[in-house]
């Protein structure tokens, strides 16, 4: 019996994590407006390289979902952070990673989902050519 609650548990705290929305960020429909009021906010495309190599910005930095748990240290610490994911579940676990490491977060962006919409702002990142 305590085995089947551990069990259940588990996989509610999994669940939450995943597809619940993090408190307190709201999802930005426009990215070119959050850059050109404040200096202080940074574009983080946590999409893979495929998908960010097709929509790109200056700006971003470019580390996919899988490679931020290495690389997170190469973010300015002092600075906001904007996600930039291909679905809820990509920046929820994003936010939810950053905020874990004291980064401050302060909206996510998903142009997939924008696209969809009728909308479409790319997202170029730094590192390309």
């Amino acid at each position: 019996m305590g085995v089947l609650i551990i069990i259940i548990l588990l996989s509610l705290l999994f669940l939450y994590k995943r597809y619940m929305p993090v408190w307190g960020i709201s999802l930005l429909r426009e990215l070119n407006n959050v850059m050109n009021t404040t200096e202080d906010v940074i574009i983080l495309d946590t999409r893979d390289y495929i998908s960010s190599s097709k929509d790109t910005k200056a700006s971003a930095y470019c580390i996919p979902l899988a490679y931020l748990n290495r690389h997170y240290v190469d973010l300015p610490s002092n600075k906001k952070i904007v996600v930039v994911a291909s679905d809820y579940i990509e920046s929820n676990l994003s936010i939810r990673f950053l905020r874990k490491k004291g980064f401050q977060v302060c909206g996510y962006h998903l142009p997939n989902k924008l696209r969809k919409e009728g909308y479409y702002y790319g997202v170029q990142c730094s590192n390309e050519k």
